[in-house]
This record gives C-alpha cells, sequence and structure tokens, in this order.
C-alpha cells in the first residue's frame, strides 16, 4: 500500500520517513521479497514494517538476518492476528566500556590463575589435607604438595575456560559476536574464582540458537567435571570402610568440614571395582569437581541472569519464564543457596526479557528432547546444602 509508505513519525524530536533507511532501502526491500512472499510493506511507528504470507520462517529469516546485518540493518519477526510482520530495524553495535581495555582478559585471567593457584597451595598445605593426603601416599612431600596444587590449578581453569569457551565456540557457529572471556578473580580458601563472563556483541536469532548458547557452556565444564572427578579417584586410594572413617574424624578434629557429595560421584564409585571399600580421593581434585559440578547445576536453574535462563527461556513464554525464575529462587533459598537466590532476586528487575529476534519459530523437536539431558546434568550435580 503506497499511501502508508509515505508516513512520517516523531521519534526522540526527530522526523523518521523511509528516508531514515537512506540508500539501503532498496537493498532492504530486495532481501526481504528474496526470502518471503511480501503482502504488505508500510512505516509503523518509524519502523519499516513487511506482512508476509509464510509462517514457518525460520531458515528464511535466519538467511535475511545474514544478508541485512553487513549493512548494519537487523530484523525482528512476531505473529500478529495470525500474519508474520517482518520489522527492520537499523542496528548499532554498542560496546561495554570495559571491553574497551584491550589487555584487560589476560590480566584478569592471569589474576585468576593467581588466586586459585594461591587457593591450591592453601588447600594441599593445610593440617585437614595433609591427613588425607598422608593417607594416600605415605608421606606428603613438597614435591606431591606441589602437584596437587599444580593440577588443582590446571583443572578449576579447565573446567571454567571450557564452560565459556562452549558459549564461545556456540556463538561462532550461530553467527554471532561475542567478546573473549572475561575471568573473575576470587578470594583463596574461600572460593578462588567467581567464573566467567563473555559479552555478548550481537542479538541472538532465533529459539535454537538461544538454547545452543546457554546449553553449551553447562555442557562442556560438566564433562570436564566429570573427567577431573574420575582423575580425583584415580589419584586417591581406596580403604575399608572403619579406616575410612577414622581418617574423616581425624580431619574434622584438624578443622575439616564435610561437604555433601553431588549424585555423580556415588554413579563413578562402583567404576573401579571396590564393592567393600571406600575412596579417599584426592582432595583437592575432589573439591575441584565438586566446585565445577555445583556451578554447573547453579547455572542451570531458569533464572534469567543464568545459562539456564537463556535455555528455559527458549521454550517458555516470558510469564512462564518469571514463574520459573521465582520457583527457582524459592529452591534455591530453601536448599541452603540463601544469599545466592537473594542476589538474583535482586538483579532479576534490572535485567529485561531479551527474546530472540524470530519469535515466531518454535524451538526445535531435537532441542526439546535435549531438555533430558539439562534435567540429568541438574540431578547429577546439584548438592543441597541443608543444616541436617
Amino acid at each position: 500500500m503506497e499511501g502508508r509508505k509515505t508516513l512520517k513519525v516523531l521519534n526522540r524530536g526527530k522526523v523518521l520517513g523511509l528516508e531514515f533507511y537512506g540508500e539501503e532501502l532498496e537493498q532492504i526491500k530486495e532481501a526481504v521479497r528474496k526470502y518471503f512472499t511480501v503482502e504488505d510493506v508500510f512505516l509503523e511507528a518509524g519502523v519499516l514494517t513487511f506482512t508476509v504470507s509464510e509462517t514457518e520462517i525460520k531458515e528464511e529469516f535466519k538467511n535475511l538476518h545474514r544478508e541485512l546485518h553487513p549493512m548494519r540493518f537487523v530484523p525482528t519477526a512476531k505473529l500478529e492476528n495470525g500474519k508474520v510482520k517482518i520489522r527492520v530495524f537499523r542496528y548499532r553495535e554498542v560496546t561495554p566500556s570495559i571491553m574497551k581495555i584491550k589487555i584487560l582478559p589476560i590480566i584478569l585471567l592471569a589474576a585468576t590463575i593467581g588466586t586459585i593457584g594461591a587457593d591450591g597451595f592453601l588447600r594441599v598445605t593445610s593440617p585437614v589435607y595433609k591427613v588425607i593426603y598422608r593417607m594416600i601416599f605415605g608421606r606428603i612431600s613438597f614435591i606431591d604438595q606441589l602437584i596437587e596444587g599444580l593440577l588443582f590449578t590446571i583443572s578449576l581453569i579447565a573446567i571454567i575456560g571450557i564452560h565459556e569457551l562452549g558459549h564461545k565456540i556456540s556463538a561462532k557457529i550461530d553467527g554471532i559476536e561475542s567478546s573473549p572471556p572475561y575471568f573473575i578473580p576470587g578470594i583463596p580458601f574461600m572460593l578462588p574464582t567467581f567464573g566467567a563472563i563473555i559479552f555478548q556483541k550481537s542479538p541472538v536469532v532465533n529459539r535454537d540458537d538461544m538454547f545452543d548458547i546457554g546449553f553449551s557452556g553447562p555442557i562442556a565444564g560438566f564433562l570436564v567435571s566429570i573427567g577431573v572427578a574420575i582423575l580425583s579417584f584415580l589419584r586417591g586410594t581406596w580403604v575399608p570402610i572403619d579406616e575410612f572413617r577414622s581418617v574423616i574424624e581425624q580431619a574434622e578434629k584438624a578443622g575439616g568440614v564435610p561437604l555433601p557429595s553431588p549424585l555423580l560421584f556415588y554413579l563413578i564409585r562402583p567404576l573401579f571395582g571396590h564393592p567393600d571399600k571406600l575412596p579417599l580421593t584426592s582432595p583437592a581434585l575432589s573439591f575441584a569437581a565438586w566446585l565445577g559440578l555445583l556451578v554447573t547445576a547453579l547455572n542451570l536453574f531458569p533464572v534469567w541472569q543464568l545459562d539456564g535462563g537463556r535455555i528455559f527461556r527458549s521454550i517458555l513464554s516470558p510469564r512462564q519464564h518469571r514463574i520459573a525464575s521465582y520457583i527457582s529462587i524459592a529452591v534455591l533459598a530453601f536448599t541452603g543457596y540463601f544469599f545466592f537466590a537473594l542476589l538474583l532476586l535482586l538483579l532479576m528487575p534490572r535485567v529485561p526479557d531479551i527474546p530472540p529476534l524470530d519469535q515466531v519459530s518454535p524451538l526445535s523437536k531435537g532441542r526439546k528432547l535435549m531438555f533430558i539431558a539439562v534435567f540429568a546434568m541438574l540431578v547429577l550435580s546439584f548438592v543441597p546444602m541443608l543444616p541436617f
């Protein structure tokens, strides 16, 4: 309808019309018509809008996005009154100020290696760990401590780094620009690292991409954590039950606090074939695996700030996802993670719901089946920290 094409509106004090799209206007029209049957084209609130005949648009829309992106335009798709409307916006990349410091990722990585290394050294030289190491090695030399501390540092960096690498690779495959990982150093002998973050530079195209980016990090970190857990068994020893209890009592007298084990540890144990004995695993490596699994589990809860938020938002509506977030926060609070739950609750109103550009196409059937893996990882990794 040509009459509607001449419509102009006020937006932030500027008069916007088709001239807002400049010389690329005809290229945009040609690109949309290349992939869709256009029924109507008009300006709606200053935005170039196309009504198209197709309702199954996943691949065509992704191709359109690829074609418009070099021109610095981005399409969106939404089902309105039974019709798919495609809107085209000018795209401007906003770079967080932190990303302007090019050397910062290297500095933070070095600092995180330092805090994890210091944490590992403090642990392997502590009286609690020495009790267990003497039982494993017979005696604990400085070289043994150095090796254990180094293995701890490498293991924890690998768990966190490969988790973030999973996100990075997934984003690259889906054509989404992202930053290098920014590691966050922690406090030795408490929490040696607060993980890492990656900044996403471009929007998620569809629900499949949203699921992939959310899922890729936890599954990568989960697999590495399994490897570290197995290594902790291999570097440990097996002792009779009475002897095991005696060692644990000595460790507690030295100031140790037993941590509940994730279900995965109990599933690994029978693989070594010692039904009448219990494992004294390498305490440093066990803690690295324990922490990696715990981070994986916490990340899988369907709260928007977490990886699980992306995963579950790919299949849930905004309202359903908000309900799931509040339920998750309640579960975390009642299972011993009160302060973490409180932090998520305080941050929730500040984090906007960011849907994919294509809000029409559903999540693929294969990815829906992958929710079995999501729940399996959560059950195998989560450790309730109850006071009883």
